[in-house]
C-alpha cells in the first residue's frame, strides 16, 4: 500500500502575532483492521514549504514514496488512514502525536458535529457509524492526549479519517482540515494505491 501527499491546499493560515507564516505539517498513519482490531501498519511525517499568500497550494518539502505492507487475513478486512494536521513550531507536540499513533487500540475518534459525541475505536469504524472512501473531520483522542485541548510547543489544527476496504484500488482523496478559530484552514489531496502482492 503507498499513501503518497503531494500538496496541501491552504486557504487560510496563522502562527501567531508577530510570527510570520506557519509551518504546515501533517501526520499521516496506516493501519489494517480485522474484526475491530486495528494494527499500525506504517506512519508518514509530511512537511510542506512555507506559504507566502493565501490561498495557495504547497508542496512537501520532500518527494513523497511512502509505502507499506498491510496483512490482509480476512476478505473483511478493511484499512484507516488517521490524518492529524499540526502548526510545528517546536516539534515537541508532533513527537508526542507520533509516539501516540503507535497504540492503536488507544486511539478514538468521533464526528464533529455530532450532539452527544459517541467515541469509536478505529477498528469500530464502519459504514452505519461513518460513510467509507472518504475524509472525515474527526475530534480524536490518542490514549490520554487530547491534543485539542493541548498541544506541547506546536499548535494543533484538526484531524481526519478515511476507512475503506483493502483491497486493490486508486484514488485519490482529499482530507479537509480546519482550527477551531478557522484561522487554519487547510485541505490535503493523498493519493492511496493498493496493491495485492
Amino acid at each position: 500500500m503507498q499513501p503518497r501527499v503531494e500538496r496541501l491546499e491552504l486557504a487560510k493560515g496563522y502562527d501567531g502575532f508577530l510570527r510570520g507564516a506557519p509551518e504546515p505539517t501533517l501526520l499521516v498513519a496506516v493501519y489494517g483492521v480485522t474484526g475491530t482490531r486495528a494494527r499500525l501498519a506504517g506512519r508518514y511525517v509530511y512537511r510542506f514549504e512555507q506559504p507566502t499568500a493565501y490561498p495557495c497550494k504547497v508542496s512537501t518539502r520532500e518527494p513523497s514514496h511512502e509505502s507499506c505492507v498491510v496483512v490482509v487475513a480476512e476478505p473483511s478486512d478493511r484499512l484507516v488512514l488517521l490524518v492529524l494536521a499540526i502548526e510545528e513550531d517546536s516539534g515537541r507536540g508532533l513527537q508526542a502525536l507520533y509516539a501516540e499513533l503507535e497504540r492503536a487500540d488507544a486511539i478514538v475518534v468521533w464526528p464533529p458535529d455530532t450532539v452527544t459525541p459517541a467515541p469509536l475505536l478505529l477498528g469500530e469504524l464502519e459504514p452505519q457509524a461513518m460513510a467509507p472512501d472518504l475524509g472525515h473531520r474527526v475530534h480524536v483522542l490518542l490514549g490520554e492526549l487530547d491534543p485539542a485541548a493541548k498541544l506541547e510547543g506546536d499548535d494543533w489544527v484538526d484531524a481526519a479519517v478515511l476507512h475503506a476496504a483493502a483491497t486493490t484500488q486508486r484514488k485519490r482523496c482529499r482530507f479537509h482540515l480546519c482550527c477551531a478559530n478557522a484561522r487554519n484552514d487547510w485541505t490535503a489531496e493523498l493519493e492511496l494505491i493498493v496493491r495485492r502482492i
